[in-house]
């Protein structure tokens, strides 16, 4: 698959979840909207991190973040459901041959033993918990994503290197209903 074919899959592929959810397509995040937000998410965590003296390249934690969902463009947006019946790693890890770019950042997003992946997955996560709360506030019923993102965050955050990001994370997430929503 061309890189720019698979680029264009990313922008107008929407995330699975939110459509089973009632999120009608056209309001529907895409992968790469995902991606993006996933992706500053990272820079501005690792930024913080830094500024608290941790040791972190934000750049790399960055890129990983932005990879880390490009193996969909190919393969498409498969949901915790389908995730969990099918070797989902191989099929990403094939995806991420095919595209021939990537590959080593997506390998590093799936060890988790850098502190720049579990950032990039901290992020990963409080991008679709922010979605989610989006949504609820335009009144979809994405609860249960609200509730499963908002556990995973914890969990995360449980991580000592991750742990001094609970405040700005918190802060993140504190969407309040008088909040303008930019999609509005």
């Amino acid at each position: 698959m061309r890189l720019e074919r698979a680029l264009r899959a990313s922008k107008s592929l929407c995330r699975t979840g939110w459509m089973l959810r009632g999120v009608p397509g056209a309001e529907a995040e895409t992968v790469a909207e995902h991606s993006f937000e996933a992706a500053v998410l990272a820079y501005f965590l690792a930024e913080k991190l830094a500024m608290s003296g941790v040791r972190v390249d934000a750049e790399r934690a960055t890129a990983v973040a932005l990879f880390h969902d490009m193996g969909e463009s190919v393969m498409g947006d498969l949901v915790k459901w389908t995730g969990k019946r099918v070797d989902k790693p191989s099929v990403e890890r094939e995806a991420f041959r095919e595209l021939k770019v990537g590959e080593e950042l997506f390998a590093e997003y799936s060890s988790r033993r850098s502190l720049e992946s579990r950032l990039a997955k901290l992020s990963d996560v409080l991008s679709t918990h922010l979605q989610a709360l989006r949504y609820a506030q335009r009144g979809y019923d994405v609860s249960e994503i609200v509730e499963a993102t908002s556990s995973e965050l914890q969990e995360l955050l449980s991580d000592p290197e991750l742990a001094p990001l609970k405040k700005e994370v918190q802060s993140l997430t504190n969407l309040k209903s008088g909040d303008p929503d930019p999609q509005t």
